[in-house]
């Protein structure tokens, strides 16, 4: 029950869009910004955007139109995602996930990293004025009469029609407090859902929080009404709505355009001076009394005229109904004689004393100690403590207490240097304990600093590369792993040392998406969008002549460096460190002098080079785009844990063959006179999925003199003409490749030819294909250009398929498909052009998984055969109209009933109604994992009132034996105003009809290829 309270602070706002509550801290949602509520404290954070709600759990929880925000307390962001079309948050502290509030589904979000765990479908649609809160054990959610229970696992734990809309709900010591619209207020036990007690009350809004009570705010005030129903009124609190902190040390009041603050009287702590005499290494100390119940945490300051303090401050934590000594040394005087001592709890004035203070007498002890943070490894901050003899006479010893170290005979004006470690914890007070002695004088020590605040991280998007900054705090030294994650290139954690103000990386992107940069142990991070380039985005140099590439390779060792790539126009600044990878195969990330990028010496040779500017420049962005495939490759081994050494014995052997001089038969050196041919193949060394289109080019360069009709023949049976190559050029011969299964792919071998003549060949590879990605298997009919598209997840997050390009040409077009973990969904679209039987037409589609985009460039199969394949027969999952169906007044259902009258059992089973009549806010389809031979689903639509012949289609699908089928039923009937006039002739009346047979899923060739092209 409540002691009474008094106002501490107010302030005048417009009216919260939304309210948050922490343990000791409430948020209030004002336009743009946040403003946190901490007893007489208020800290403003900009969010830069209209707010739809706030929940305060570890980090501050900021919920916009179709993002979700996390920022740490002190207004730092942590990391942003996209929320769909979420309305609602809720959290609390210590919990590893936050609620996020759909109409439709409840999703569990990690609050650390803001990744979705898993979502569970709501027992009924919602709306903007659900209330939704957080519980010790999960989330309450109202709908209108409604309050559902859900659990950390998402299992319902209750699920009640209270029989009247439910105004406001709260929590306190396990029981759920739900305000009526019927003037009644309940008390329902918090894991079962049953009723505690109910009592009459016009209550207008309940406080969502509470320890072993919450505040309700009523029609003749505020009330304290406890977990059993006793009640108790406030006076002290104005009516008004009324928000209090989970341990209700803060209380805010929000009527007429102010927000006023208060405080529990109980909360005033009790101080008492211990100390009467005290000199030079002496200290004062003060005796607190915590007179609640709770442990509480309490800042102390302390100041004694004619002293110097250090520290002046301390932290003390308190249990209830206990007291504890805070000692604060001495470290000089000034005037000797009584002094006033003024003791300051949580900045208010906690009490006064006197104290006499003497001057240190000769051969005394006077030292001066420092505390600062040092480097900051892997999260642990190591921090330095220094202790200096300014007074005239030798100290015995110095002692660090927590480590046991020690250093005897400081001489006067000598110092003594240690150091110990903390965890690291941005802007956290942090002390160490000294001892100083000399004779029988000890004198205990205990300075204190302040650890620096998280690094921070910029990024932006410049031409073909991400541009990121890492800046440290205070010149502190950071060591940990920075994690580069690129849409197409997956994952690299490398080591890093920042020691200097800031880390200036560029990274080449490549496909579009998310892109995140992060320091592992610190937590922090920063993500942005990318545009990309995708597989089927021409390279700037299309594969044309490169008449320098051949000479600068030769020049370089064969690494494609340039020897002038010290001049790069990204270079950065003396302040800047730089990063390091143990492993060399990760080339794409690692630095280039005072920066991060694969590509940045390319680009410095491209600029040094006055002549032949232009073929440089596309020379420097082919070798970033192969690269960056390479990188993508790359990643994918490290994330499997590959032996680095192996990695690297393959990839000195494929430098070596890329440049190599003619095959067997031939003179490396070759003779004057005659032409001198090299190929070389430049592919990934994986396939990402099933479906992925990657780029196989194959670059024939000439280093001898210049050749006529060169051809290029694949063992696959394509050919291509190159023409002429003169001395010093090479031409580029480009054609996209996918798999149509899982495994491995082949790349074909491929000869050179002169006049019909072999002169240099390229052997085939073996490509494995990932099973754990997004595999896609695409159809195109070459007569009416009908694009089908099964999306297979083999991830472990649920996708949703949010755009497609059928050119591609840079267009999107929306979808919004949803394909759960192991499951597999299909999209539609058409092509542009009517593509010739057996092409392989490129397509590219946006995948949004685990929180991020990305774009995926697949090969379709232009097959009519296969795109329009039918199972034949009629489908196993016969429909019809069930006895419970009702369409009268205004509330009508019709239920369809699905049995499976088969002899196989049916698996991914779902039923998708779709048509004007369907009531969306009470709809939702019905989705079954199996259905065994003579089982059935009943699956209820919910119709508006208005219509006399309701009609409307149904899309039922299924798999038997690993099959898809698919179908389409419309169901049609009468309808009535009045339920009495409902009668069996009209339930008879109501019919449903297939509208087309089911159809299986296309069969898909083990293989796609373009035909070979080059602009030579």
């Amino acid at each position: 029950m409540s002691d009474g309270y008094r106002q501490v602070g107010s302030f005048e706002s417009d009216p919260p869009a939304a309210i948050g509550l922490g343990r000791d801290v409430i948020a209030f949602g004002l336009g743009d910004r946040v403003t946190l509520v901490s007893g007489r404290e208020r800290t403003a954070i900009d969010h830069g955007g209209p707010i739809l709600d706030l929940a305060v759990a570890d980090r501050l929880l900021v919920l916009s139109t179709e993002t979700l925000t996390a920022y740490s307390l002190d207004g730092d962001q942590v990391w942003s995602h996209d929320a769909g079309d979420a309305y609602a948050v809720a959290g609390a502290e210590s919990r590893e996930c936050c609620g996020v509030l759909g109409a439709d589904a409840l999703r569990f979000v990690e609050v650390a990293s803001g990744r979705e765990r898993f979502a569970v479908d709501r027992t009924r649609p919602g709306t903007t004025d659900d209330a939704f809160l957080a519980t010790p054990t999960g989330f309450v959610i109202a709908t209108w009469s409604f309050l559902t229970a859900v659990d950390g696992d998402g299992e319902i734990a209750f699920d009640r029609d209270l029989s009247a809309v439910v105004r406001s709900v709260g929590v306190c010591d396990g029981t759920v407090v739900a305000a009526l619209q019927s003037d009644r207020l309940v008390g329902l036990d918090g894991g079962s859902g049953e009723d505690r007690w109910r009592t009459e009350l016009d209550a207008r809004q309940v406080a969502p929080v509470g320890e072993g009570s919450v505040l309700v705010s009523a029609a003749d005030g505020v009330l304290d009404v406890a977990a059993d129903g006793a009640t108790e009124t406030v006076p002290d609190l104005p009516t008004g709505d009324v928000y209090a902190s989970g341990d209700g040390a803060v209380v805010c009041s929000v009527r007429d355009g102010t927000i006023a603050t208060y405080v529990p009287d109980r909360d005033r702590f009790d101080v008492a001076v211990l100390t009467d005499s005290v000199g030079v290494g002496g200290t004062v100390d003060v005796e607190v009394s915590n007179p609640t119940e709770q442990e509480r945490t309490v800042d102390l300051s302390l100041d004694v005229d004619g002293c110097s303090l250090s520290p002046a401050e301390r932290t003390v934590t308190i249990d209830g109904e206990d007291s504890a000594v805070a000692d604060f040394p001495v470290a000089s005087v000034r005037r000797e004689g009584r002094a006033d001592v003024n003791v300051a709890a949580d900045g208010d004035e906690a009490g006064r004393g006197t104290v006499e203070v003497e001057d240190a007498a000769s051969g005394g002890l006077a030292v001066e100690t420092a505390l600062h943070a040092a480097r900051i490894d892997d999260g642990v901050a190591e921090i330095e403590v220094r202790v200096e003899n300014v007074g005239g006479v030798p100290l015995d010893a110095v002692r660090l207490l927590e480590a046991g170290t020690e250093a005897t005979d400081i001489a006067p004006g000598d110092a003594w240097e240690g150091t110990v470690t903390r965890p690291y914890e941005p802007e956290t007070r942090v002390s160490v304990g000294l001892e100083v002695t000399r004779g029988d004088r000890r004198r205990e020590y205990a300075p204190t600093c302040t650890l620096p605040s998280r690094p921070t991280i910029d990024a932006a998007v410049e031409r073909d590369v991400l541009r990121a900054t890492v800046v440290v705090a205070d010149g502190v030294p950071v060591e940990d792993r920075l994690v580069v994650e690129m849409p197409g290139a997956g994952r690299v954690r490398s080591p890093v040392t920042i020691d200097a103000d800031e880390l200036l990386l560029l990274v080449p992107q490549y496909e579009s998406g998310v892109a995140r940069i992060a320091l592992d142990a610190l937590d922090a991070e920063k993500r942005v969008r990318v545009p990309g380039n995708g597989t089927f985005t021409p390279p700037s140099s299309t594969g044309g002549r490169d008449r320098d590439r051949s000479r600068s390779s030769r020049e370089t060792g064969g690494t494609g460096r340039s020897q002038n790539s010290t001049e790069s126009g990204e270079s950065a600044t003396p302040d800047r460190s730089t990063a390091s990878t143990d492993d060399p195969s990760e080339t794409s990330l690692s630095p280039a002098h005072d920066s991060v990028w694969s590509g940045s010496d390319e680009m410095a040779e491209g600029r040094s080079r006055s002549g032949d500017a232009a073929d440089n420049r596309n020379r420097s962005n082919e070798r970033t785009s192969d690269r960056n495939r390479q990188s993508s490759s790359t990643t994918n081994r490290a994330e499997r844990e590959s032996s680095r050494d192996s990695e690297e014995t393959r990839a000195e052997d494929r430098m070596d063959s890329s440049v190599r001089g003619p095959t067997e038969g031939r003179s490396e050196s070759g003779t004057e006179g005659e032409p001198f041919l090299s190929a070389t193949r430049r592919a990934p060394e994986r396939a990402s999925g099933v479906g992925h289109a990657i780029r196989d080019r194959i670059v024939v360069e000439n280093v001898g003199e210049p050749v006529g009709s060169v051809e290029i023949a694949f063992d696959d049976g394509d050919r291509l003409s190159l023409g002429r190559i003169d001395h010093g050029a090479a031409a580029s011969v480009d054609r996209f490749v996918a798999a149509g299964e899982a495994g491995e792919l082949t790349l074909p071998s491929a000869a050179v030819e002169v006049s019909g003549k072999v002169v240099s060949e390229v052997d085939a590879r073996q490509l494995s294909v990932s099973d754990d990605a997004i595999g896609v298997l695409a159809t195109v009919d070459p007569d009416d250009g009908a694009l089908t598209a099964v999306i297979e997840n083999g991830t472990d997050w649920q996708c949703r398929v949010t755009g497609l390009d059928p050119g591609p040409d840079g267009s999107r077009a929306p979808l919004s498909t949803a394909v759960d973990v192991g499951a597999s969904g299909t999209v539609s679209a058409t092509v542009g052009e009517r593509p010739a039987p057996g092409d392989a037409v490129p397509v590219s589609f946006w995948i949004e998984s685990d929180g991020e985009e990305r774009r995926i460039d697949v090969l379709a199969a232009a097959d009519g055969d296969a795109a329009g394949a039918s199972a034949g027969g009629e489908p196993a999952l016969t429909p019809g109209i069930s006895s419970d169906t009702q369409v009268a007044g205004e509330y009508s259902s019709v239920v369809l009933v699905f049995e499976n009258d088969g002899d196989e059992p049916l698996t991914d089973v779902s039923v998708v109604a779709d048509g004007d009549p369907i009531d969306s806010m009470f709809y939702s389809p019905a989705r079954r994992e199996r259905v065994d031979p003579g089982d059935r689903i009943e699956h209820y639509v919910d119709l508006e009132s208005g219509y006399t012949e309701p009609g409307f289609e149904a899309t039922v699908s299924y798999a038997i034996d690993g099959t898809e089928q698919e179908y389409v039923a419309r169901a049609a009937g009468p309808a009535v105003d009045d339920v009495s006039a409902w009668t069996d002739d009209l339930l008879a009346a109501w019919s449903i009809d297939r509208i087309d047979a089911a159809n299986s899923s296309p069969e898909f060739p083990s293989r796609l290829s373009t035909p070979p092209r080059s602009e030579n």
